[in-house]
């Protein structure tokens, strides 16, 4: 396979990268403000009582949202690679602190979602943020790179999860929303101000002229095998991810809210440190060869989590399986990477947080399923599963990606031997 490499103006890519990472801790600790709550809000503000029912319509929220964010990514990637990846994060950071805080004043049930619906389309920081990142770094730091945005969003959500206990504690839902949208208008100007693009639409309008892509050309077999996995653990992660409110007021019925908040933290703690130790160990060893352990791992903790007798060790769990799972992601979006063309990076990247999403579209008809039939443990062992099921589809993702793998220019010799 051929790379056509642009010419690009310089960038300084470690103070992009700490303004981009600023940027989306800053939405993170928005993000976590409001959204594991949604369970506690049917039932506080919209009075949905009954647990089951409950648990129905969080599946339909987040259908909703999944939906709409399925079909956007995709839009916005391409737009990215002919517009400019600044522009996304800007687009889906304003957005966000547009339409988050109208969730709060929401009426019924099917305003909530209809808002959700609005706002996932527009909104969404995480992969142009990853987009803009990979286009202006080093491609032997790109391992570290995505690491190092992975902390953003765990260490945001930490502390939002936390502060947003404390608000809805203390304050209420609505206040927690509008703060929610405070903090991403703070980082959509942040980005807006400091962060730089080396994006040229005129010269990826020319290339593009230069070099069509036609849609075999650019989804390979090892692209295809990469997007199977990224739906796989798309589902796997968001088949829990409505319902951990739920699960906190199983284990621990008092402040359901604010314990949530806890555990929710210690998921995100796990995540930053995931972030810190793959990051580094992606520039040093193939992506590859650190997918089966974060496989095994995950799997198990995501089941012991499922039987949980207190809140101690719900939050043990909750942290290994987040160190695990937190690095899934990422260590894909490397290995994806390694097979594509920059000038399609935004394609490539929409591509994966659609089908990513579309795991979620799968999950909000499995988990009210399985929570309706069995209950909110059962979809813990579900998504335990999932990830089980992903070690035996490594080998024939992995065959093609030693296939497709394309040498970079630039790389060195011990780049080149890691592979």
């Amino acid at each position: 396979m051929e790379i056509a490499v642009l010419p690009t103006p310089r960038v300084n890519w470690k103070m992009n990268l700490f303004i981009i990472w600023l940027s989306q801790f800053l939405a993170m600790v928005g993000f976590g403000c409001c959204m594991p709550f949604i369970p506690l809000l049917l039932k506080e503000n919209l009075h949905i009582d009954d647990p089951n029912v409950r648990g129905v319509y969080t599946s339909i929220y987040y259908l909703a949202s999944m939906l709409s964010l399925c079909v956007a990514t995709s839009v916005w990637g391409v737009l990215a690679d002919r517009f400019g990846r600044k522009l996304m994060l800007l687009r889906a950071s304003y957005a966000a602190a547009l339409f988050y805080p109208l969730l709060a004043f929401a009426p019924n049930f099917w305003v909530l979602a209809s808002i959700r619906f609005v706002c996932s389309f527009f909104s969404g920081t995480v992969n142009p943020a990853q987009t803009l990142l990979i286009a202006t770094s080093p491609s032997e730091k790109h391992g570290w790179v995505l690491g190092v945005l992975s902390t953003a969003v765990s260490s945001g959500n930490m502390l939002g999860y936390l502060l947003g206990g404390l608000l809805v504690d203390r304050f209420g839902y609505t206040c927690a929303f509008v703060t929610c949208g405070a903090i991403y208008l703070t980082s959509a100007i942040l980005v807006h101000i400091f962060a730089r693009d080396d994006f040229s639409v005129a010269l990826a309008k020319k290339q593009r002229a230069k070099s069509p892509h036609k849609f075999k050309d650019v989804a390979t077999p090892a692209v295809i095998w990469l997007l199977v996995m990224f739906l796989l653990v798309g589902v796997s992660t968001r088949l829990i991810q409505p319902y951990m409110a739920l699960l906190v007021e199983r284990v621990q019925a008092e402040r359901a809210a604010f314990y949530t908040g806890i555990v929710s933290s210690a998921s995100s703690l796990g995540g930053f440190f995931s972030g810190l130790c793959l990051g580094w160990l992606c520039d040093r060893f193939a992506p590859r060869k650190l997918l089966l352990p974060l496989l095994i791992i995950g799997g198990i903790f995501t089941a012991a989590m499922a039987y949980s007798t207190n809140i101690a060790m719900l939050i043990i769990t909750k942290f290994v399986a987040a160190f695990a799972g937190g690095g899934i992601k990422p260590v894909l979006q490397l290995m994806l990477t390694k097979i594509t063309r920059p000038e399609l990076r935004g394609t490539y990247f929409g591509w994966s947080g659609s089908v990513n999403t579309a795991g979620g579209i799968v999950c909000s008809f499995l988990g009210g399923s399985v929570i309706w039939l069995t209950d909110v443990r059962g979809v813990y062992m579900a998504a335990a599963l999932i990830l089980i099921i992903m070690i035996p589809l490594m080998i024939p993702t992995v065959r093609a990606i030693k296939k497709e793998f394309v040498v970079d220019p630039d790389a060195t010799a011990k780049d080149l031997k890691k592979e």
